[in-house]
This record gives C-alpha cells, structure tokens and sequence, in this order.
C-alpha cells in the first residue's frame, strides 16, 4: 500500500499487489472494485464502544481494509463480556478493552492504523479525537452516551451510525448529522423520557454479533457509497420471532440538538 499521509487524511496512491491480493474478493464486486478499495484503504473511523456490538464491528472493519481505524472504550475486560464479547478471551480479564481490541486488530491486518484510546465518553471527553474522521460508529449501551455522541457528531458535522441490542431485540440506523435538516438520533429517542438501558438487561450473544455486522456493513457501504442504506431509517430486528422491518425516522422540528 503506498500511501501520503497527514494530520487530516490518508491517501493512497495506487493499491499495491498485496493489497490486490488480499481484498481480492471486495474487488472482485461491481459495486467496489478497486476504486472502492481504494476508498476504503483512505478512510478514517471512530468506533466508540468495543461490547458485543463493537467487537464484530472492530473485526470486519479491519478485515475490509478500513485505513485508519480510532477506537474508543474506558471499561475493562470482565468475565461476563466472553458471552458475546468475541474479541476478548480469558487471558483479557482486568485489561482495558480499547488497548487489546487494538493489538488483535493489528495483529489480524498489520497494514492497518489503529488508535486506541482510554477514554470514558463523556462531557469532558476530548471531541478533537473525532475531528479526522469520515465517519463515526456508535455501539455503546446506554441512552445517555447515545445522546452525548449524537451532539458531538451533530457539532463536528458527522455521519453517525448507530446499532442497539436488547434481550432479542436490535437497532441499527445512519443519522447524516453531515447534512442539514435531518433528523438525529435525539429525534427518534428524546434522552429525557427514556430510563431504561443495555446494562441492566439480558441479550442473546449471537444478536449482538449480527447486529455489529450490519453496522459495518452500512459503514462500508456508506464510505464507497453504493446500495440502499440506513439514512434516516431505523432498522428493527427480532430475532426471537424472525421478523426484520425498517421504518422512516422523522425529523422532530422540536428536537433541540438538530434544530439549534
């Protein structure tokens, strides 16, 4: 891969014969080839949040070829994760999450960037880390984190995608908090009237898997731009009784982060 790089972007010049080799079934595709691999190779991501989401996210994003990947997550490895965690084994328990995703993921494609950062999401949080980024991932577990980085991808003009999982149900969605009139994730869930939250309930580990694959499925889609994407839709699964629906989000002219 050879590449210029600076503070803002990653540029690649031409794919190399490794590069060639190794996303040779991505090129393969009409809809991405080498120009969208290209694309790929250039692009900058923050995920935020390395759970049972975050994980599957983490992998195939860097599997696909995502140039410079920044990861963010304060908690440390705990037993309960393994259940659905898939990047974290025993041997991870009382580590932080963000700085051994980051050593898997380099150690699975060492072309790659990856950033990791030991940082709790939150009104001190540094918002200057997602200033680069073409994209941000969210797959934190609670409302309240949910809102906070919906408010700083709204200031930073950010695409925002969002996924969920709850005992068998999930959420995925794209907010273009890049584009003006819009709606944002503080449309469809109002942080005020909403209590409840993923930590204090059961999920089934395989959902939180196929929920993180759609994520970075709708990433990679949005980053070459190809296919029908979640832009200002909300996808809802239910594994449980195998239904899969996605419906429109409406903008909420009251919404006081997007109408500021």
């Amino acid at each position: 891969m050879n590449a210029k790089t600076n503070s803002e972007e990653l540029e690649i010049d031409n794919l190399s014969d490794i590069d060639l080799l190794r996303y040779n079934k991505h090129i393969l595709l009409d809809e991405i080839n080498e120009d969208g691999q290209k694309k790929l190779l250039e692009s900058h991501v923050v995920l935020i949040g390395l759970g049972g989401l975050g994980c599957p996210v983490a992998l195939y994003l860097s599997a696909s070829g995502i140039g410079k990947i920044t990861i963010i997550d304060h908690d440390d490895v705990e037993l309960s994760n393994l259940q659905r965690q898939i990047l974290f084994n025993p041997s991870d328990v009382g580590k932080n999450k963000a700085y051994v995703v980051a050593k898997k993921l380099k150690f699975l494609n060492p072309m790659l960037s990856v950033y990791p950062i030991n940082m709790k999401v939150d009104e001190n949080f540094d918002t200057e880390k997602i200033k680069s980024a073409n994209l941000v991932i969210d797959s934190t577990d609670n409302y309240i984190t949910r809102s906070l980085i919906n408010k700083i991808t709204l200031n930073y003009k950010k695409p925002l995608i969002m996924g969920s999982a709850i005992k068998f149900s999930g959420q995925v969605a794209l907010f273009r908090n890049d584009i003006k009139n819009q709606p944002c994730y503080n449309c469809l869930y109002n942080i005020k009237k909403e209590e409840k939250n993923c930590l204090d309930q059961g999920v089934l580990s395989s959902l939180t898997g196929l929920v993180g694959c759609i994520q970075a499925t709708e990433a990679i889609k949005f980053l070459i731009n190809f296919g029908e994407k979640l832009e200002s839709q909300l996808m809802v699964i239910d594994v449980k009784q195998n239904e899969f629906r996605v419906v429109k989000i409406k903008k909420d002219t009251q919404c006081e982060f997007c109408n500021e």
